[in-house]
């Protein structure tokens, strides 16, 4: 998006019928949106794959990965340059390695919830102990669920539920009883967290399965005017025809409002859409 700025200012300019002042505050309005820079926090047990995840969905390797248990002792702030301030992605610190550390973490995730755009929590797919998971999540997260914040859950490497034997690795999927397991285990998750089904997605980090239904229900639950920067950050693979169309209608809906709401008159605002809507799918267009 990074050439947005000149765009949208030339078509409003050439136009001729929006005024130097109107102009003036549709773009200082929507450069605000656009610039905007989302938090997402991935949260979750150590060993749950939370930066392979990301690494896999954002396709950099934009955080450190290793087979040493809690190497992530801070969150790792992540900034996904993606022209203009990008969004912010932080790898936080596992929970289950002790209680001393679960005590220090807890203070941590305090800190950190209030900022956050989105919770991201990842729990291991053929993990059968959500005592700790469940416990953090209760009693931190849920408050901020509560009042509006979107969570969503990766039940992530679920390539390794059984019978294991069964995944298809040429094809990425799992086999007919192993896909009933994770189904299974799907619906058992939702109960446990309280969670629509629907906000629970099985993924494969490894196996690169589910990225792309992981990416259509971030955006899906996205505030309007964040869902375009938020997948446009992410890796091209992973953007579905149906993340795209949703993302496009959150941001024209946004600058939508901010032209009516600026344009008091009915004819000088629709001409304002409409060349705001054309500048905006030939950005669109370059995905």
């Amino acid at each position: 998006m990074s050439d947005y700025s000149k765009l949208l200012e030339d078509a409003l300019k050439q136009d001729g019928q929006i005024g130097a002042d109107f102009i003036g505050k549709i773009f200082s309005r929507v450069n605000s949106v656009l610039s905007y820079q989302p938090v997402v926090g991935v949260f979750g047990k150590t060993g749950a794959g939370k930066s392979s995840l990301c690494n896999a969905v954002f396709g950099k390797d934009v955080c450190e990965i290793s087979d040493i248990a809690g190497c992530t002792r801070k969150p790792q702030e992540v900034i996904l340059d993606i022209g203009g301030k990008g969004i912010k992605l932080l790898d936080v610190p596992g929970v289950g390695e002790s209680n001393e550390r679960d005590k220090e973490y807890a203070e941590l995730y305090r800190s950190i919830l209030p900022e956050l755009d989105l919770v991201l929590w990842v729990i291991k797919g053929d993990d059968r102990a959500f005592s700790s998971d469940e416990t953090f999540f209760n009693n931190l997260v849920k408050p901020y669920l509560d009042k509006g914040r979107p969570v969503i859950i990766a039940l992530n490497q679920v390539d390794k539920i059984e019978p294991f034997r069964e995944w298809d690795e040429s094809a990425q999927k799992p086999g007919a009883k192993q896909a009933e397991n994770i189904e299974q285990k799907r619906m058992s998750v939702a109960k446990i967290f309280d969670l629509p089904y629907s906000c629970v997605i099985p993924v494969s980090a490894n196996e690169k399965y589910g990225l792309v239904q992981l990416v259509e229900k971030i955006i899906e639950i996205l505030p309007a005017d964040k869902k375009a920067i938020v997948l446009d950050s992410v890796k091209a693979e992973n953007r579905s025809e149906n993340s795209k169309a949703e993302a496009k209608d959150g941001l024209i809906s946004e600058l939508f409002n901010i032209v009516t709401d600026i344009i008091p008159v009915a004819p000088l605002a629709k001409a304002a859409v409409k060349l705001v809507t054309k500048v905006f799918s030939k950005i669109f267009s370059w995905w």
